[in-house]
Formats: C-alpha cells, sequence, structure tokens
C-alpha cells in the first residue's frame, strides 16, 4: 500500500473545499451477560433490529451472524445499485433504515439535506484504529458524519483466456469492446465511475465540468454503446463467470473470488495506466434512525480490528483501519489491486462533488439508452 505518498495525497484531499452545487439536482432526475450484550457502548439497551441500506454483497456474512449473536438482534438487509438510487429513495421520504454506506463525496450533500445523524464519536471509541490519513478530509472535515469504510480503485476486471492480451489502459479497453470484446462488455451501474473512463481517456479530469470536455466524453460513451453488454452493479462477476462477459469497468470485489475457482483463476483487474478514481465508501447513520443503539453498536464493532479484517478479506477492498490492516490476509494485502502501490496511487483522482451538473446527468442518460444498439 502507498506510504508517504497516500499520505500526502490525502493531504491535498483534506485541504479541498466543501462543494456546495446542487446535490439533489442528482436525486431528482434519477431517479447478566445476555443484558450486557444488549447494551452498546455507555450501557444503552440495544434494539432487537438493525435495519442497513448498502451495496450488494458488501459485509461479510460471519460478521453479520456474529453482531446478531452477540446483540440477540436481526439485521434486514436492502441494497442499492448506485448512490444515486440510494439518494433517490431517500428524497422519496423512505424511513425505517438506521446505516448506509454511500461513497464519501455524497456524504456533505446528504448532509446538507438533512439525511444524516451527527455521530457521537464517544459511542464508537474504536474509531481510535481508524489510520490519521483517512480523517478530516474534505468530505467531513470534523469527522463528525461518517466512518471510514474502505476505500478502492475503478478499473479494468476481466478474464485473461477470452482476450488476446491484458488490457492496461482506457485506451485498450475502447478497443477492445468495439473489437474482438463487442457484446462482451459490462459496467458498473454508477455514472460517476463509468465517466472516468472517457474522461481520462482523453487526458482530462475525472471531476471535469468543462462543457467541451464533458462533450468529448458523450462522444466516447456514445461510440461505445453499442457494444455493452449491460449495466450491472450487482452480478457482473457472474457474467465473467460464465463467460457471457470478457470485461468489465469495476471494482475488485469480486476478484478474489473469481481468482480462487479453477475455471476462472485466469481472472485479472488492471488500473488503466492514463489514470483513475480513488474512491471511499464510508458508514453513516440515517437521520432519525428507528434503532439508534443497535447503529451504535454496529459502528463500533464493524471498527474491531479483526471484524474489520475479516470484512476485507471477504470483500476484497482496502481497509482504513491500521491495526485491521495487520490481520488481513497476506495474500491479499500483497495484492496492488486491493491495496495500491505508491506508482499507482501517484496516477489517481479522488472525486469531488459534480452531482448538480446537469450536463453530466444527460450524457448518462443518453448513454443508458443506447446501450446494446
Amino acid at each position: 500500500m502507498a506510504g508517504q505518498d497516500l499520505g500526502d495525497y490525502l493531504k491535498k484531499m483534506a485541504a479541498k473545499p466543501i462543494s456546495r452545487r446542487s446535490f439533489m439536482a442528482a436525486a431528482g432526475l434519477t431517479g447478566g451477560a445476555a443484558a450486557l450484550a444488549a447494551c452498546g457502548p455507555g450501557g444503552a439497551q440495544v434494539e432487537k433490529d438493525l435495519f442497513i441500506y448498502n451495496w450488494s454483497d458488501y459485509i461479510a456474512a460471519t460478521n453479520v451472524a456474529e453482531f446478531e449473536k452477540r446483540h440477540s438482534l436481526k439485521i434486514t438487509y436492502d441494497t442499492y445499485a448506485n448512490n444515486e438510487e440510494l439518494i433517490a429513495k431517500l428524497q422519496g421520504g423512505a424511513s425505517g433504515y438506521d446505516i448506509a454506506a454511500p461513497t464519501a463525496e455524497y456524504v456533505p450533500g446528504m448532509v446538507e439535506e438533512g439525511f444524516l445523524e451527527k455521530l457521537d464519536l464517544t459511542r464508537i471509541p474504536n474509531v481510535k484504529y481508524i489510520d490519521p490519513k483517512f480523517k478530516g478530509l474534505w468530505w467531513d472535515p470534523t469527522d463528525e458524519y461518517q466512518v471510514p469504510k474502505d476505500y478502492g480503485t475503478t478499473g479494468i476486471m476481466y478474464r485473461g483466456k477470452l482476450l488476446s492480451r491484458p488490457p492496461t489502459s482506457w485506451k485498450d479497453f475502447l478497443d477492445f469492446a468495439k473489437g474482438e470484446a463487442s457484446g462482451k462488455v459490462v459496467m458498473v451501474d454508477s455514472m460517476g465511475d463509468v465517466l472516468v473512463f472517457p474522461l481520462k481517456l482523453k487526458g482530462y479530469s475525472l471531476n471535469s465540468l468543462d462543457q467541451a470536455e464533458l462533450e468529448d466524453a458523450r462522444q466516447v460513451l456514445l461510440d461505445i454503446a453499442p457494444h455493452i453488454l449491460a449495466l450491472d452493479s450487482d452480478l457482473y462477476q457472474d457474467k465473467l463467470a460464465s463467460e457471457e462477459a470478457s470485461m468489465v469497468l469495476g471494482w475488485t470485489g469480486p476478484l478474489l473470488g473469481l481468482q480462487g475457482e479453477p475455471d476462472t483463476a485466469d481472472s485479472a483487474y488492471a488500473v488503466p495506466s492514463e489514470g483513475t478514481l480513488f474512491w471511499m465508501d464510508t458508514w453513516v447513520m440515517i437521520k432519525d434512525a428507528p434503532h439508534p443503539n443497535a447503529a451504535y453498536n454496529w459502528l463500533n464493532f464493524i471498527q474491531e480490528p479483526a471484524i474489520q479484517a475479516a470484512e476485507t478479506d471477504y470483500n476484497y477492498y482496502a481497509t482504513c483501519n491500521s491495526e485491521a490492516k495487520k490481520l488481513v490476509s497476506p495474500e491479499v494485502l500483497a495484492n496492488p489491486a486491493v491495496f495500491p502501490t505508491d506508482e499507482t496511487f501517484a496516477k489517481l483522482e479522488g472525486a469531488e462533488d459534480t452531482s448538480g451538473n446537469n450536463q453530466r446527468l444527460e450524457i448518462w442518460e443518453e448513454f443508458k439508452s443506447k446501450i446494446g444498439g
């Protein structure tokens, strides 16, 4: 994992001002021992339910079972495919959720719109294990509304045996998609991640709001759209496994599972040479959470070093927890697709809040309408 380079990078991010662009414009268009176990930090009685709204397959089942056992409660787990879906549901008045895991740049807008509870960090003592590099960043300078979950990159996952050579760049991704991989390419259903591809391909910032640059990105996406099999944030690993897909614009999460099976051991992941997105997902508590004590217990539990290490070993995303990192499986810790090298980090760019830019939204909707021809 990057050491000093990552630290310097995050210091720059910490200095960014919080964007106040119209965050909700995006959402509007996107559509005894037992008694002690039942108490959280500070002795509060824990409710019998916890409702989590999250990305799919993003929590280790063993950790869910352990938490339910410790506190004699039931976790209900609903999923969303992208941040826009999460925001749209909250904007639509959804209630009953306790915990969610938005990507970090969405946190300021969620705070501004009154969707999040301010956290009492005295009830989450395990935040002491969070690496200081991941604290005080622009999306929550005072660390009052989120707890870092994990981080990763957006890149190219592929089946080596199905391609003539490994893709190493966004240019390769485009050429393969229009050529030998046509009709066998999947992209995650996430506007911010997909726009990384054409913008970095053209040498622009992935946060660009420049009209001409976005128009260039639009042309790239419309050019590739007929060759795309599907947008899928949840099951793209299944399409790779069945060989329905040979290449995915996605995340590292499914990689270990694919590599661990003989039939899909040729699966690999590349961080494009032109650069890509550094993202961080965060744990937040939804405003007026119906089970706040259970929610606080979860936020503290998930940062226990052994529990957090099990999360990284399960979901294949890098932990922000310094003590947990010591317990991560050596093969995962050594994998540069999960814990990027200093050289890789030098080419990464963090996301800003671009959610209020209508041109981006229009490009995304037009692109989706053209997929598959």
